[in-house]
């Protein structure tokens, strides 16, 4: 196990700190809101290692968007990276399962789950890291999985980037909106993450 980790150490890294691009359809079946993330109980929550995209309410997309998606990817483990990943180089394959959905003016929803289990040092790792990329600043926090991070990214054209993403028993779980700068971005961040919680939670 310490050697797979090893070899898959740098892609893991890029492609948790940068992220991939891609989403599946979400349900449409009225479901409750999600828990805020500030009441979650992160010690009992477990995170199924599954695909999880078709769990995520159509009402959370749009909340996270500010508007109706116009499109959809989604990838799993062992898939090749998205075409428009710039996380590593040709040939590289994902190690999670996630998914994202796009709107106008940039903006885009994302989440996505490590697709094996993440050690805890490796996991504080990604918390360290995530304030060294350029045009981001990230504190740790313990709201979101444990341990976790937010991030926020300045990127090119006036677009922003809010991430969270945390250890959740030993799976790593990640989910961010983007588009332009907006004073409301965190808070739909954080209305996202709640909603992308309830959908990777083991179901039955």
């Amino acid at each position: 196990m310490a050697r797979r980790w090893a070899g898959a150490l740098p892609v893991l890294l890029a492609i948790a700190l940068t992220g991939c691009s891609g989403s599946h359809s979400p349900t449409s079946t009225p479901t409750p809101r999600p828990t805020p993330i500030a009441k979650l109980d992160v010690a009992a929550i477990r995170v199924a290692r599954v695909g999880f995209c078709n769990q995520v309410p159509a009402p959370a997309v749009r909340r996270a968007l500010g508007a109706k998606p116009e499109a959809d990817m989604h990838w799993g483990n062992g898939d090749p990276l998205p075409r428009d990943s710039t996380t590593a180089t040709t040939g590289d394959l994902t190690y999670e399962l996630g998914c994202a959905w796009t709107g106008p003016s940039g903006s885009a929803a994302r989440a996505w789950v490590f697709g094996r289990p993440t050690p805890a040092a490796f996991a504080q790792t990604l918390v360290t890291q995530a304030g060294k990329q350029p045009g981001c600043k990230a504190e740790p926090t313990n709201v979101f999985g444990k341990p976790a991070l937010l991030q926020t990214c300045d990127l090119p054209g006036g677009v922003q980037r809010v991430r969270r993403a945390g250890l959740f028993g030993d799976s790593w779980v990640t989910c961010e909106v983007s588009g332009p700068t907006a004073p409301d971005l965190p808070t739909r961040t954080d209305a996202w993450c709640g909603a992308v919680v309830g959908a990777v939670q083991p179901t039955g």
